[in-house]
Order: C-alpha cells, then structure tokens, then sequence
C-alpha cells in the first residue's frame, strides 16, 4: 500500500490530485494508494505527528506557510517520508530551498500533466522503496560484521589460550 498526503490550500486541486492518485485505469497506477488531504499545512503536521506516510505532495504558495517550509518540517518530523512540491510559480529561490532544504525529490510544475504527476510518484515511491530496503541490508551487514567480530574474538582467545596464535 502507498501512503500518500496531499496538501494545497485550494479544494478543487487537492479533489483532482485525489481523483487521479486513485484512478488505477489511468497508468502508471499507483500500488493501492490511501490519500489524505489537507487544505492546511498546519493540520497536516498535526496528522503526521501520528500518522507516517510513504509520500507528501504539496502546493508552493499556501497562505499559513509556504511548500518549501512545510516540506522542510515534514522531513524534520518524517525522514524517510518522499516529498514532492507542485508550484504555479517560478520562484527559483523557494524552489532552491525546497530542494536544499526539504530535500524535495521531485518539482512538478502547476498545471500537471496527470500521466505525468502519476509516473513522478511511482518513481518516488520506487526510489524511496530503494533506499529503505538498500537501509535495512546494510543495517543487517552491519549486524553481520558484530557477530562475525565477536565470533573472530573468541576464537583469537581460543587460539591464545591453546597456543596457536603468536
């Protein structure tokens, strides 16, 4: 299942980015999506305090805090949560901070192309997919190393104790 959090102040597009993240005839098709949406940045911190999500979509030009804020809170609050800033504008240096900042992994420009938009999120989920599973090997080939390291010590002392090791 694909988690997925869509923030825009305006209720038109955050009821067209539902319909389009949910539409499985329209490819890509995203893998059983759940979309929550929230017309306020505010409230969407407040749900993801208790609530973790795959991807965060979100508007640039909000009226209680801009996209490149929120999605820097977002990350603050939800690291391995994927990010992706939708903007009608072209303010270069908020897009920098969003990505700087944010760590956005994807801008897509107002108005969308839904096939689009729809290949961008599978894209980030698959990436984002990536990054966890590449996390958790090499969590587990750390693990590994401290048993093989603690099994290596033993037999050092072993050897030691037996006279074989000099």
């Amino acid at each position: 299942m694909a988690s997925l959090l869509i923030v825009d102040d305006e209720p038109n597009v955050l009821n067209a980015l539902r319909r389009m993240c949910l539409n499985r005839t329209m490819l890509p098709a995203i893998p059983d999506p759940s979309v929550t949406a929230f017309t306020s940045p505010l409230e969407a911190i407040d749900y993801l305090r208790d609530h973790p999500v795959d991807l965060v979509i979100s508007d640039f030009r909000m009226p209680d805090m801009d996209g490149a804020t929120f999605l820097t809170r977002v990350k603050a609050l939800r690291p391995d949560t994927a990010r992706i800033i939708l903007s009608a504008c072209a303010d270069l240096d908020g897009i920098a901070r969003a990505i700087n900042e944010a760590g956005i992994f994807r801008f897509v420009s107002k108005p969308w192309s839904d096939p689009e938009l729809k290949a961008a999120i599978v894209d980030v989920l698959a990436f984002r997919s990536l990054q966890l599973e590449n996390r958790r090997l090499a969590n587990e080939v750390r693990h590994q190393r401290g048993v093989i390291s603690r099994q290596q010590l033993e037999l050092e002392k072993r050897q030691i104790y037996s006279g074989g090791l000099k």
